[in-house]
C-alpha cells in the first residue's frame, strides 16, 4: 500500500497551519483528508480481491513480426475501480525483456472490458508475455496498491522464408524411398485416390528407382509407383536444436528458424517433398513431419517454434537410423543453431546472423 507523496505533504501542511494558527478551516480539511484516506484504503482492499484478468494462453500471430494479444479485465464487485494500471512485457527465449506495454483503465461495478495490444519483435521464435505489474488506484490517486501476478502467455513470431537457389539431381528426382507409408499429418490430402491406385505392375522400361520393394515382396511380383504420386520423402532435413552460446541468443535462434524455413520452402518450390526432423527434448524422441505443401510447412514451423533447446549437439543421423531402421533416402541435410549446413558429412555452409541470406543465396546446393 502506497500513499501519494503530494497529498501526504499537503496533509502535513494543513496540520501545521491548523496547529500554528488555530485554523478551524485547516482542521476541517485535515479531518476530510483522514476520512478520504480511510475510504480509499477500504476501497482498495475490497477491489484488490475482486479485480480479475482473463489472460489468454497465446497471442494471435499476424504479419510483419506482429502479434496481437487480447486480454479482458473484469470487476465483479459492487464498488467501482477508479484506476488500473497494467504493464505487460515481452520476453525472449532467455527471459530478456524486448518490449513493454502499459495499459491504463477504469472499471465500474460489475463490468468487463477487453483490450488488444500489438507486440512486435525484430526476431522470430516463441516469446513469452507476462504481466509485470498490476496496480489499483483510489479516487484521485490518493493511494494505490500492487498485486503480484503469475499470468503468462506466449507470442509466436513466424519466420519469413527467403528463396534459395536449390538444384535437384536426377538421382533424387527419381528416387522412391520406402518406409514412409505410415506417416500421418493433419493436412494430408487423399484427393488422388487410394495408394493402390498409384501402383502398377512392372513393365520393361520402368525405372528401377520407382519399384515399391515392400509391396512387391507381399504381392510376389514387381510393383512400380507412378512417377507423379509423390509418396516418398527422398530428402531428410535435420535440425539440431543445440542451445546457442552467442551473446545475442535471440538473434541467433531467429536466424536459425529463418534459415530452416527458407530451406524447406525452397524445396517446396522445386516440388521436392521432404521430412523435417528434430529431437523432442520433452518426449525424448525424434519429431519428423512431412512437408508436401505450404500448409504442412506452416504446421511444422509451429511445432518447431515450440521445440525446446538442449545442451550439447546430438547425433541426429544415428538416432534416426535407430528409430526408423527401414527408411531409405537420397540425401540428408543437417542445420544447427550455429548456422552450419551439412549434406551427409560434407559442410556446405558456415554463416552468421547478419550474412546467412547472402551466403545461402551464393551457396551451390544440389540435393
Amino acid at each position: 500500500m502506497m500513499v501519494n507523496p503530494f497529498f501526504l505533504l499537503l496533509f502535513f501542511v494543513l496540520v501545521y497551519v491548523a496547529v500554528l494558527y488555530e485554523s478551524s478551516a485547516a482542521l476541517a480539511l485535515c479531518l476530510l483528508f483522514v476520512f478520504w484516506f480511510a475510504g480509499s484504503i477500504l476501497q482498495l482492499l475490497y477491489n484488490i480481491r475482486k479485480v480479475q484478468v482473463d489472460f489468454p494462453p497465446s497471442a494471435h500471430s499476424g504479419k510483419e513480426n506482429q502479434a496481437v494479444f487480447t486480454l479482458a479485465v473484469k470487476n465483479p464487485g459492487l464498488l467501482p475501480v477508479s484506476g488500473i494500471r497494467l504493464r505487460l512485457v515481452l520476453l525472449d527465449q532467455k527471459g530478456k525483456k524486448t518490449e513493454s506495454k502499459d495499459l491504463s483503465l477504469s472499471l465500474g461495478p460489475r463490468s468487463r472490458r477487453k483490450y488488444s495490444l500489438n507486440f512486435s519483435s525484430p526476431y522470430c521464435g516463441r516469446f513469452q508475455i507476462r504481466i509485470k505489474k498490476l496496480r489499483l488506484y483510489s479516487f484521485f490517486s490518493l493511494a494505490w496498491i500492487s498485486r503480484g501476478q503469475d499470468y503468462l502467455g506466449e507470442a509466436l513470431f513466424f519466420p519469413e522464408p527467403s528463396p534459395i537457389p536449390l538444384k535437384l539431381s536426377e538421382r533424387t528426382r527419381y528416387f522412391t524411398p520406402e518406409g514412409e507409408d505410415s506417416l500421418e499429418n493433419p493436412f494430408l490430402s487423399s484427393a488422388s485416390g487410394g495408394f493402390q491406385d498409384d501402383v502398377h505392375s512392372y513393365h520393361p522400361g520402368d525405372p528401377l528407382g520407382l519399384v515399391h520393394w515392400k509391396l512387391s515382396a507381399r504381392a510376389d511380383e514387381l510393383l512400380v509407383r507412378s512417377p507423379g504420386t509423390g509418396e516418398g520423402f527422398s530428402i531428410l532435413l535435420f535440425l539440431d536444436l543445440k542451445t546457442p552460446v552467442q551473446t545475442n541468443s535471440a538473434g541467433q535462434i531467429s536466424s536459425f528458424f529463418q534459415c530452416a524455413a527458407s530451406l524447406s520452402f525452397s524445396m517446396l518450390e522445386i516440388k521436392c517433398s521432404h521430412l523435417m526432423i528434430w529431437f523432442d527434448q520433452k518426449a525424448q524422441c525424434l519429431q519428423r513431419l512431412p512437408i508436401r505443401n505450404e500448409e504442412e510447412l506452416t504446421f511444422a514451423l509451429y511445432c518447431l517454434l515450440h521445440g525446446e533447446f538442449y545442451q550439447g549437439s546430438k547425433n541426429l543421423y544415428a538416432l534416426y537410423s535407430q528409430e526408423h531402421p527401414t527408411d531409405t533416402w537420397a540425401s540428408r541435410l543437417l542445420l544447427d543453431t550455429g548456422l552450419e549446413l551439412w549434406q551427409e558429412d560434407k559442410k556446405l555452409l558456415s554463416s552468421d546472423t547478419k550474412n546467412w541470406k547472402e551466403d545461402l543465396a551464393l551457396a551451390e546446393i544440389t540435393l
